[in-house]
């Protein structure tokens, strides 16, 4: 009897909850709700309209004045059509969950969305309507073609669709760390100037850059946020994604609805910030990819015009050395005045009157490629020559009968060949002293390593020109000087700051680099018998707790660059105008974009590819302080009042006095090489390099 009651309830119960589970059923999956006419409809205009109205509204207070840019805003408004359909639909079928999950996933997104933005208003660069809804509307049509996909796909199959959203926002996510911490660093927003800095660097220099400027503590904090920032928006999309089976016709059409998002979806990332950065530096890199094939192709090319090549090789003989410093600001140099004697051999050849230091060099940008390719160029700031149309100090040099040797302490090919290691692979001899090329930068191989290979040029071949390129003062500055050169702190027990170190560091790869050049003018006037040597660097540095020479960051101690020449007493006598312009323009502000000029001036090569306007030595040189630029004509040399203010007639006299008094003091001698001591540097002994050069390709 017992057993029979107690079958009797257990079906009860069993009717019960099929009754239960019909009743629920009906009141959640059916679409016939028993609310108001049009109430899902309501809520699909609200959550259209009001979320547009605000990405409107954002979009008008980030973007510069010029236009509402109405495709974008359609694009906007299409978006959130969708997003308002969605809301509507979970709300009809009584999904408030999922409701909830997908406004706090959009308002999310939306939130990173608006960093580049304020990120842009805080450093002062300009985005228009469009680049701001194309920020806005990135993450949220990232997510809304993952939803739609995942709605056309079966079961199981939709968490394809639910994985692959997340691995997209999560790389959306590191993009926007990203932003973060470049600006926490840089105070500026990514730019070309990153996008290009990283094509130049490889994973030894990245590190290198990391180990300076962030603490390993806080890369490890970014990469936990966004672990668990990812598993947050995995753990929230399982009520957006899942939804019952449609019928055939609505399935195309979220098909066609799905492939329509990605389009929008492109558009939007294209529109981006990074996106536009993006293309200009591939546009940038692209022509220098066309200049190097120009390089290689006028190997075997020469001018036309056999008058011109004639006047060519009628320029006088001689020895010329081209010295390239890396990363050197003469704001460290004691011989441009400053307090440390980081520059003893410097200080002393200014007095010599077979040096003659300028005192307002200025490099034309701030990062090596882009200062190279013109200062090694015709091409420079001040006309409007394509790059791969321009002839290089190499191609001229040997058009007129000069043979050429290129002596390098940098990389010969980065992640994309560099234009340097292509001007520097047409001439006649080469020595790349970096084993590693292309896979790391050398910085146990310091720059005493060149200087045997000096010694393999003919010094009886009386028409040469040699290039030395440094690896300099470059970051990390405590790799770039052997223990020997050890000089600051004086005492190393004392507690330094960040910054302290920093300027410590960097004086000493300063004084490293000053004996590096006495070993150099010791071969190229002892042993070359040198007509001349100029002696420029490609850029400065800003030492600071995080230093560098970002052109994000810039300020004009990037800029501000030695720039001197030695000339033999043979040069002298045979060339008196340009030594009168010398002495007379020591004080006068120069760019070294014009470098290529003035160097093919010095050598006698003036018949073709020359402009004299743009050769500080010519008597047709017509730059002044108030139309000299740097930063490739964005920024005006005259701003930077700090040297060029009301005070700088006062300053270059007492700079020029110094330099008179220690000749007067010195007897007006040239520089004793007698008192010239080769320092022993415990470093590991180089391998000799083999020529590369186009000379052993005959």
């Amino acid at each position: 009897m017992n057993h029979t009651k107690s079958g009797s309830e257990r079906e009860t119960r069993k009717t019960k909850d099929h009754m239960k589970k019909e009743y629920r059923e009906s009141h959640i999956s059916s679409p016939l709700q028993k609310e108001s006419p049009g109430h899902w409809k309501r809520w699909w205009v609200a959550a259209t309209l009001i979320p547009f109205c605000l990405a409107f509204f954002l979009s008008w207070y980030f973007g510069a004045p010029g236009g509402y840019e109405p495709f974008s805003q359609v694009k906007v408004f299409l978006l959130f059509l969708q997003v308002g359909f969605v809301t509507a639909y979970f709300i009809r079928h009584h999904l408030k969950r999922a409701a909830v999950h997908l406004w706090l996933t959009i308002g999310f997104l939306w939130l990173l969305s608006l960093i580049v933005p304020y990120l842009a208003s805080q450093t002062e660069v300009l985005l228009d309507m469009s680049d701001v809804s194309g920020e806005l509307s990135t993450p949220l049509y990232l997510f809304v073609s993952c939803l739609s996909a995942a709605w056309i796909l079966p079961g199981k199959a939709r968490m394809i669709a639910r994985i692959a959203c997340v691995v997209l926002i999560i790389l959306y996510i590191l993009v926007q760390f990203t932003y973060i911490g470049y600006y926490v660093i840089t105070h500026s927003l990514i730019s070309i100037n990153m996008l290009l800095a990283l094509a130049q660097t490889n994973l030894a220099e990245t590190m290198e850059y990391i180990e300076v400027n962030i603490p390993y503590a806080e890369i490890a904090a970014g990469v936990a946020a966004l672990l668990i920032l990812g598993w947050l928006i995995f753990k929230a999309s399982r009520f957006s994604f899942n939804r019952e089976q449609v019928s055939r016709k609505t399935w195309f059409g979220m098909l066609l609805l799905f492939f329509v998002n990605v389009g929008l979806c492109a558009l939007s990332i294209g529109g981006t910030r990074l996106a536009h950065v993006y293309y200009e530096t591939y546009e940038t890199l692209h022509s220098f990819s066309d200049f190097q094939k120009m390089v290689n192709a006028r190997r075997h090319m020469h001018i036309a015009d056999r008058d011109i090549v004639r006047q060519l090789k009628a320029a006088p003989d001689g020895v010329y050395v081209l010295v390239i410093g890396e990363s050197l600001t003469r704001d460290h140099m004691n011989v441009y005045g400053y307090s440390r004697k980081t520059t003893p051999f410097q200080t002393e050849a200014a007095a010599d009157p077979h040096y003659v230091f300028f005192n307002h060099g200025y490099s034309c940008y701030t990062q090596t490629v882009q200062v190279l390719t013109e200062a090694l160029t015709e091409k420079n700031q001040y006309n409007d020559m394509n790059l791969a149309e321009a002839y290089s100090i190499i191609d001229l040099a040997r058009e007129a009968g000069f043979k050429t040797t290129w002596i390098s302490n940098q990389s010969r090919f980065g992640v994309w060949d560099t234009p340097i290691g292509a001007i520097g692979s047409a001439c006649d001899d080469q020595y790349w002293i970096n084993s590693y090329v292309g896979t790391d930068v050398v910085t146990k191989d310091y720059d005493t390593a060149l200087i045997p290979y000096l010694r393999k040029v003919d010094p009886n071949n009386r028409r040469q020109l040699i290039v030395v390129h440094l690896m300099g003062s470059h970051v990390s500055y405590w790799d770039r000087y052997p223990s020997e050169f050890y000089h600051w702190p004086r005492n190393p027990g004392n507690t330094r700051s960040t910054a302290e170190i920093m300027n410590d560091e960097y004086d000493n790869s300063v004084l490293f680099n000053d004996y590096v050049m006495e070993n150099i003018m010791n071969e190229a006037t002892n042993w070359l018998h040198a007509d001349s040597v100029l002696y420029f660097s490609d850029h400065g540095e800003q030492v600071t707790e995080r230093p560098g020479h970002n052109a994000d960051q810039f300020d004009y101690t990037m800029v501000h660059i030695p720039f001197w020449i030695y000339t033999s007493d043979a040069y002298r006598a045979s060339h008196p105008v340009e030594m009168k312009s010398m002495l007379e323009r020591r004080n006068m502000p120069f760019s070294n974009d014009m470098l290529y000029d003035t160097f093919m001036g010095i050598m006698g090569l003036t018949a073709a590819h020359y402009d004299p306007t743009a050769d500080i030595f010519s008597p047709r040189f017509d730059k002044d302080v108030t139309t000299l630029m740097t930063m490739y004509g964005n920024v005006m040399i005259r701003n930077d009042v700090e040297q060029l203010g009301s005070d700088q007639a006062f300053m270059d006299e007492q700079w020029n006095r110094q330099i008179a008094d220690r000749a007067r003091a010195d007897g007006n001698r040239s520089f004793d090489w007698d008192n010239f001591h080769q320092i022993p540097i415990s470093a590991q002994p180089m391998p000799e390099v083999e020529n590369s050069g186009t000379s052993q390709e005959e």
